[in-house]
């Protein structure tokens, strides 16, 4: 009897393997074309995130400058010391308040008086506006004894005049600030002048205590009948400025470069 040893032989053949590599490399190919392109932007959308949220701060430090002190709110404690205890109608009217005697504000908000003492709760508010004799800090706010709905930021400190406040004109003939009349020395400039001065001309870079970040738009504005934007050329401002900033973002070597996000924000005085 004769025995036979049967070998298996299990394996590739070159053809199969060759014809395994082609489908792998069409397929791979396809799959590039499909998906490289969101493989390689797969991390813009979380730094366009970031960018915005950048932009968002920025936009953020020139609206606290616009609106220097909190929103007035009922049932709250307020108190005469705290420097905090400066507020703001809800409805903006062109005025800040100042807490002359400190307690609970009332349910509702009460109505502002410009000259006499407005009675909220068992708060007692007093309008803030400008005080002769007095002396000014850099970056205190006030508003003429006779309001004209603008505020009026100290640029320059020192002490305002014995009897005599400022003209405080609107609008004004030019980017100057407003002086006290002799022997005061402290200067001011209206809060839209002066943030318009502050955020810096169109198309070039800013990195100031705002932030970093383009201007794409600084200018006053008005609207017509319709409606629509009408810029404003020169120094005759009106009560609304517009303020587009865009985002910096990164050249290939390094250096800055507008980015995609762009906010818009409408500043108002009012002359109510």
């Amino acid at each position: 009897m004769t025995c036979r040893k049967i070998i298996n032989q299990s394996g590739f053949t070159l053809i199969e393997i060759i014809t395994t590599v082609l489908i792998v490399s069409i397929f791979s190919a396809i799959m590039l074309n499909l998906f490289s392109d969101s493989l390689i932007k797969s991390s813009d959308a979380l730094r366009n995130i970031f960018r915005s949220n950048d932009l968002s701060k920025v936009m953020a430090n020139i609206n606290s400058d616009y609106i220097p002190y909190p929103r007035w709110k009922a049932s709250t404690f307020y108190s005469s010391t705290n420097p905090t205890s400066k507020i703001l109608p809800t409805g903006m009217n062109g005025r800040f308040y100042i807490c002359k005697t400190g307690g609970t504000s009332g349910p509702s908000e009460p109505k502002w008086y410009d000259s006499a003492d407005t009675l909220d709760g068992s708060v007692t508010w007093n309008a803030g506006v400008w005080v002769a004799s007095t002396q000014y800090n850099l970056g205190d706010i006030v508003i003429p004894t006779s309001p004209n709905g603008h505020f009026y930021r100290c640029v320059t400190p020192g002490t305002s005049n014995p009897s005599t406040q400022p003209s405080w004109p609107w609008p004004p003939t030019g980017i100057a600030p407003v002086s006290e009349i002799p022997p005061g020395t402290a200067q001011w400039m209206e809060l839209l002048v002066y943030l318009n001065q502050r955020i810096g001309p169109a198309n070039e870079q800013n990195n100031t205590w705002y932030g970093k970040y383009y201007v794409v738009a600084n200018r006053f504005v008005k609207f017509d009948s319709n409606n629509t934007i009408q810029l404003i050329t020169g120094i005759d401002h009106q009560n609304v400025l517009e303020v587009k900033i865009q985002s910096v973002d990164k050249n290939p070597n390094g250096t800055d470069q507008p980015g995609e996000q762009i906010l818009t924000t409408l500043f108002t005085a009012n002359e109510n």
